[in-house]
């Protein structure tokens, strides 16, 4: 079959993200079908005849979950698309909700217009920084990390990952989005005398997206507004 660009880029995200579903592949790039459209399915399945992608091999959940193969991963190095990174097993599902969750707000920041993401796979081959965040966006000429949080950690756990965001100079901000508001409290509480850190829940997220508005150490602001915010 005759690779289109389309086709690398669907690749490089997949690769970068560990996996993707169908839904996550649709939103990007084929929007603008119809719901009842197979498009998008059908060019999967010829990348998965190919040898480019494959499905997980467990099923324990409703989606499939598409992965890169080592073909697809010779695709994208050829491409200079691979990112250095390598083909994955299996889903780790222990993992599993974590990492769609992230994918889901890379798409939302995406979608917004802010495409200069790294994954937490590309910044570990790229950058040697204090804490590995789940994803960054450049943007501006400043580095904001994007964090997912699902449940608590220890305090001195978030003593010791916020102590390294302040101190590391190639962050700037770092973008908390977690599962629960008892839990943007806690973390604001402990963030207290951070500057860079800034906190806000999954579901306000999902709503407001870009207009969502932040909590940290200084008055409410939005996504938008920090993001855009000249230095």
């Amino acid at each position: 079959m005759q690779i289109m660009p389309r086709d690398i880029e669907i690749m490089g995200w997949i690769l970068e993200q560990k996996f993707m579903t169908r839904n996550q592949i649709r939103e990007i790039f084929w929007k603008d079908i119809t719901k009842k459209s197979t498009e998008d399915y059908r060019r999967l399945c010829e990348l998965i005849k190919a040898g480019f992608l494959k499905r997980s091999k467990c099923s324990f959940y409703k989606h499939v979950l598409y992965m890169v193969t080592a073909s697809g991963v010779r695709e994208l190095r050829a491409s200079g698309r691979n990112r250095g990174l390598c083909e994955l097993p299996d889903v780790d599902y222990s993992q599993y909700k974590h990492d769609v969750i992230v994918s889901d707000i890379r798409i939302v920041f995406h979608n917004w217009g802010y495409k200069d993401w790294l994954s937490e796979r590309v910044l570990s081959k790229v950058y040697q920084l204090r804490r590995l965040p789940d994803g960054m966006i450049f943007h501006r000429g400043e580095h904001v990390a994007i964090e997912y949080e699902a449940s608590p950690k220890s305090k001195e756990r978030y003593r010791d990952i916020f102590f390294n965001y302040e101190l590391d100079e190639r962050v700037n901000h770092v973008i908390y989005i977690v599962d629960t508001r008892s839990l943007v409290e806690k973390l604001r509480k402990e963030a207290a005398v951070c500057n860079k850190l800034h906190f806000t829940t999954l579901q306000d997220f999902k709503t407001h997206q870009m207009n969502t508005h932040l909590q940290g150490s200084f008055d409410k602001a939005s996504i938008h507004e920090l993001l855009e915010a000249r230095a």
